[in-house]
Parts: structure tokens; sequence; C-alpha cells
């Protein structure tokens, strides 16, 4: 069993959020809005989500922010200018400075590499694989940039004019993380999946170096003054360093379970690094030895950091809104980002009528009664990213956290408790209750489906298809689970003793997301890149219907209280309804901006959706 910690373990007070006050919205029969009519409730606000940064050629500081969708320009006295990405949600996560004299970003959701010019223009570049996973980016010496495609297996090359060339990794699922330029003239990369140091030459050619400890972690990387690569060992709690000709060597970190994680070399030829667990930067001579300095922001989530143009080391800190300075001393100081909006992402109905969601950037569960009373419960792991929220048979709402590589589970009073994946590296997506009694979850990186019971023992299955991508899973009729296969085109069945049918989708490129059992008893999903909703009988017989907004990119969908089934168009801005028969009917979100996501059924016989494009939870009337 997956016990909780107290690092995992929270149970919210008066000081952060307002518990649950025992009151259930009224179940009124008929009670339901107007057929297509909209309510939105006020934007939900948390704080920015800083990624990673870099040096511009300008001297100043350039941060990636997830929440914000945007690129902060930072002087070196603390002031902050605003970029938004073109691409709406893109997740802008890693940031580098390019040999033209801009800064190359990695786009994590959009599957795109971004330049933006220091004078704040934009141009985005499309990667030819969907579903990349699309993670670091850095300088080549031939002039290019290349990058790892964590969800794809590959590492990626981009010119400075844009042309994109992609070379496959030789092992399966190495989720290749951090990537850096050699002394040799190669770049190296991590594997945290594949437990392996990489390096790829200027043809493409790849060797991995396996690291001595098992299932280490590895994940940022950097060149040290003494020409070889050091890395971070995250699982393993230690500082890796390796030769250009594979000697590796690793360092044991004072703190236990400190999260490293980013590391740049400092103008002392030093390696700096932080610790984003323990709240502490880190510095490692070339002969190994440790300093530790602590954060003055409590859980403040140290993550990337760089030198600085004045020769100080300056981090993110992800969960403390704020980017720091620590020079040679050890003397921190701190400069405020901007709030951010909350990105509500995935939304269910509580066992107490009221509508629970998880916020995506703002790192928090959220609880909205039918009236719009509103309340925040923060997760105690820092921007671990939850995504899907479902309610359990004990109970409690269960949810996945997609980065923090654990499924939660928070009480009706708001009290927090999480269970960490026994595989690292799983990049959870949908959970659903199972009629066994569990909660039941989708892998997505890990081609796994997984299982929790309500004591947090985790189990899970390995898929037959690799590169499968499992996403949306909900309980079927006939007592097995069905699930989305995004990267395969497939629907996917598993019975509670673990056997797995598969099958495929009569168009490739379908990319299936959510699932959902209909009243009819057959299941209903969505198909994103395909524009269609399909229906499978549970003997796998399938039904397409087209939507009639053209790449409307349908996501989420649910049964609603009418006996249709009720959808989000993400980028189509709509929420759509099918009948039983196939007949589409589509309703324009008022609110400009939106981009409808997680959706549910409320008590109040509404159909309620996460509205991630305008921060707000919005409701559509049904009618009955």
């Amino acid at each position: 069993m997956q016990e909780p910690t107290a690092e995992n373990r929270n149970a919210s007070d008066a000081s952060s959020a307002s518990a649950f006050d025992g009151t259930k919205s009224p179940e009124v029969s008929g009670s339901a809005d107007p057929l297509g009519s909209f309510t939105a409730f006020a934007p939900i606000q948390g704080t920015s989500t800083p990624q990673t940064l870099a040096l511009g050629a300008d001297g100043n500081l350039w941060v990636t922010d997830l929440a914000n969708n945007s690129i902060e320009r930072m002087t070196p006295d603390g002031v902050v200018t605003s970029f938004p990405v073109p691409t709406q949600n893109a997740s802008p996560f890693h940031i580098e400075a390019g040999p033209d004299g801009a800064l190359w970003f990695t786009e994590f959701m959009s599957d795109k590499i971004g330049r933006v010019t220091t004078d704040g223009s934009f141009a985005e570049y499309p990667l030819p694989t969907l579903h990349s996973g699309v993670s670091s980016i850095a300088t080549g010496p031939d002039g290019a940039l290349w990058f790892t495609e964590l969800d794809a297996n590959k590492i990626g090359r981009i010119t400075t004019d844009g042309a994109i060339t992609e070379f496959l990794i030789p092992g399966e699922q190495s989720l290749p993380a951090g990537i850096a330029q050699g002394s040799d003239g190669a770049m190296w990369f991590c594997q945290k999946g594949a437990n392996m140091i990489g390096r790829i030459d200027m043809a493409g050619a790849i060797v991995e170096y396996r690291l001595p400890t098992e299932l280490a972690g590895a994940y940022g990387i950097a060149l040290g003054s003494d020409g070889a690569m050091w890395f971070s060992e995250r699982a393993a709690n230690k500082i890796g360093r390796i030769t250009t000709d594979g000697v590796i060597t690793e360092f044991e970190l004072p703190t236990l379970e400190a999260g490293v994680v980013g590391l740049a070399l400092g103008s002392d030829g030093a390696m700096w690094f932080c610790e984003r667990a323990a709240n502490k930067i880190g510095r490692i001579t070339t002969d190994g030895v440790i300093t530790e300095f602590v954060v003055p922001t409590d859980a403040s989530g140290p993550h990337g950091i760089v030198m600085g143009p004045d020769d100080a080391i300056w981090f993110v800190e992800q969960g403390g809104n704020k980017v720091g300075r620590i020079d040679s001393s050890g003397s921190i100081t701190e400069f405020a980002l901007q709030a951010s909006p909350a990105s509500p992402i995935g939304i269910a109905e509580g066992p107490d009528g009221a509508m629970w969601f998880t916020e995506w950037t703002g790192n928090a569960i959220g609880r909205i009664t039918t009236d719009g009373r509103m309340t925040q419960f923060p997760i105690p792991t820092l921007a671990s990213w939850p995504l899907t929220i479902a309610a359990g048979a004990d109970g409690a709402m269960w949810f996945t956290e997609n980065v923090g590589n654990a499924i939660g589970r928070i009480t009706m009073e708001g009290a927090i408790v999480e269970y960490r994946l026994p595989t690292p590296g799983a990049f959870l997506a949908g959970i659903a209750a199972g009629p066994d009694g569990a909660m039941w979850f989708t892998e997505r990186s890990l081609d796994r489906i997984g299982r929790i019971t309500m004591d947090g023992t985790i189990t899970e299955f390995l898929l037959p298809v690799l590169g499968a991508l499992p996403v949306g899973i909900a309980a079927g009729p006939d007592g097995a689970m069905w699930f989305t296969e995004r990267g395969a085109d497939r629907i996917g069945r598993i019975a509670m003793d673990g056997s797995i049918t598969q099958f495929p989708l009569p168009n490739a490129g379908s990319a299936p997301h959510a699932i959902a059992a209909g009243p009819d008893g057959a299941l209903w999903f969505t198909e994103s890149f395909g524009n269609r909703i399909g229906r499978i009988t549970t003997d796998g017989t399938i039904t397409e219907y087209d939507v009639p907004t053209d790449a409307s990119e349908p996501r989420a969908i649910a049964a609603g209280s009418d006996g249709a089934m009720w959808f989000t168009e993400f980028v189509g801005d709509q929420i759509g309804r099918i009948e039983i028969d196939g007949t589409i009917t589509e309703f324009a979100i008022p609110t400009e901006g939106a981009r409808p996501w997680g959706l549910a059924d409320g008590v109040d016989g509404n159909m309620w959706f996460a509205d991630v494009g305008t921060s707000c939870i919005q409701r559509v009337g049904t009618g009955s």
C-alpha cells in the first residue's frame, strides 16, 4: 500500500480554505435551466506557475509562465513585462536563448516550438509528431535548437528558420527529459523512464549509459566547468556526473527527499541546483562538496535555474509565484510575479450535491454549490497539475495528478491524501469509479491502466500496444472499464481481472479522448482530431457522428439528465448535445475566450463544465 507521509498528507485549515459547511445543494425535479442557456461564475484566481528561465541576449531574464500562458521578461532589478503566447493553453515549459538572439521555448500541450524576440514578437512551429509531450530545449553546437519529446520517445532538432528533424530513441518509453550541450560537440539528455543518460551526435546517432542507481529519475542536466555533464536524480536524491566517455559518479544529497530538479553552472565553477521539495537551493563543487541554502518563502518550490547577467544564480519558484536570486554568499532576494487564472479543467458531481473540480494551474481542488458558493483546497504537492476528478465509493472525491505522479483523495471537509504511483513518469490522465469499489485510472505516458483501492493499494496493467496514450476511462454496463487510446486510435476494455480487449476505430488520426456510459447501454466517446462523436456497444460495434463545426476538438463527454449525451468543443467554443439517434445540436458559449474542457451532470439537472480559457465554472441548461 502507498502510505501517505507527512509530505503528502494535508487537512486544509481555515487559513487556506473553508471547510464543507454541511449544506447539500437541493435536488429539485425539473429545476434545470432552459435548454442552451448559460450561467458563468466569477473567474477563479490562482498564482502564476513559472517553470524555467533563461538569460536573453538583451541582458534580461526570460521566464515561462504556464498558468498565464505567457513568456515573462524580468529585468535584473525585478521589473516584469508579460508577453502572451499566441496559442491558447499552450503550456510553455522550457526556455533557452537561441543563437539568433531570440528566446526559444517548448509548448507542452500544443505540440509546438515557440520563438520570441526580445521585443516580444512570436513565431510558432508545429511538431510533425502529435502528442509529443515536448519538454526541454537547448542550443546545439551546430547553431540549431535540440529538444526532448517525452511522450513520443524522440529527440528533436529545429533550425532557426523552423526546419524540424526528429530522431527516435532506441529504448521504449525512455521518457527523455532535460537536454544540454556537452563539451564533446554532442547533446546529452536524461532518460528518466529508461534510467539512462543519452548522447546524440549531430548526425543523430544515439549512445546510452545506464545509471548505477535503479529508478534514479534523471531529470535536469547541464555542462560543468570540468567538461563533464552534471545531472539531477530526482527519485534517488542524488546529483550525478558523467564524463564524455561514460564514467558515472553519484553524490548523495544531505537533505532526504529533496526533490532535486533543475541545475546550472555558476560563475564560481560549481553547479547550482534546485531542491523543489526541500525548498532549498544547493551548490556542489566539482569534487562533490555540497552546500544548501533555504529559500525564504515557505513551500516556494524552486524549479528552473540559470546564471544571470550579474553572475548570480537566478531561479523560479513554482509555489512561491516568484523569481529568486542567490549570490555566491548564499544571500537570496525574491521578486514577485503577477497573479494568474487557476485554469479549472476537470469536473464531477460530489456526494454532497456540489460540483468538484481540478485547478490545473491553480494547483487546488475546488468546490462550487449550485448557487455559486465556491471553496478552494490547495494540493500539498506543488505544481502537481491535477487533471480529472471523480466520486469514489467511500464518499470522497478522487483525482489524478498529471505531473505529481499521484492519485489524490479529498474528503467533503477538504482533507487531502496523496498516493504516489510505484512507477515514475506516468503522466496520469482519466479516473473513474469501477464496479468493484476501486478507482481506475489511465497512465498516459506508460501505456498502462491503474487501479487503486480505497486504502491506497495500487495495481498497474500494461497495455498490449505501445504508444497507446490512454486518456479517458469510464465504467461500462457490462461490469468492465472502458478507455480511450488517443495514440493508437482504439477503444479499450479491461475486465476486473485485468484482461484487455481493444477495438480499432474506423479512421486513423481520430485521437479518441473522453468516454462515458450512455443511457442506451453503449459507451460514447469524443474524437478530438477526427472531430466526431463515437458510440461503441459492449460487443464492439462502433458508430461515428461528425460534429457540425469543423475542427471543434471535442473533449469531454457525459450523460445528461435529459437522456442525451453532452460534450465540450474545446476549439469550437461550444457545448454540444447528441441524442441517441445521432442528432447533434451545438450551443455557442457567450463568454469570449472560452475553452471548455471537463463536463459533468449536476444535481440540478444542468450540465456543468470547466472553462480553462476564462478560468471559470459554467453551466448550461438542459431544459429537463
